[in-house]
């Protein structure tokens, strides 16, 4: 448990609202499930990233710093993966199949390559911050 302040009554000026409060913390599944949804593993509420994989620097909503949370390349390794997991079982489909010719199997293989890489991405690279917040926590004293 660890004492925060409501931070939408701070940003308000509403001092009749802003109540110092105890929150727990987040468990560490629901913490990497909202690293996953690109939100804050923290609050849920603030947006992890400011751009498409560009974390942002802090959380708008609750102030959690992401500083030195570097995901380096685990998420593109984790990325590429999970892709090859799934077009290469329907590339042997397609070929085993005999139906079709190399011209269109690629017309159907590689825009579903890029469409699961640029969409895969940015959620590893969410679940991978989240990840390194955990394990960079302080215990509660």
């Amino acid at each position: 448990m660890r004492w925060t302040c409501n931070a939408i009554a701070q940003r308000r000026g509403d001092r009749r609202h802003s109540v110092w409060s105890m929150k727990s913390d987040p468990s560490p599944g629901a913490s990497l499930f909202r690293g996953l949804t690109r939100k804050c593993p923290n609050c849920g509420e603030g947006k992890l990233f400011a751009s498409y994989l560009k974390p942002r620097e802090s959380c708008a909503h609750c102030r959690e710093s992401f500083a030195g949370l570097d995901a380096d390349d685990g998420p593109a390794w984790l990325t590429v993966g999970a892709v090859t997991i799934t077009v290469v079982p329907l590339l042997f489909i397609l070929e085993s199949s005999g139906r079709y010719s190399y011209a269109v199997e690629m017309l159907i293989v590689v825009p579903l390559t890029i469409a699961l890489v640029l969409l895969l991405l940015p959620l590893t690279k969410g679940f991978f911050i989240s990840a390194l917040w955990l394990l960079s926590r302080k215990p509660n004293s």
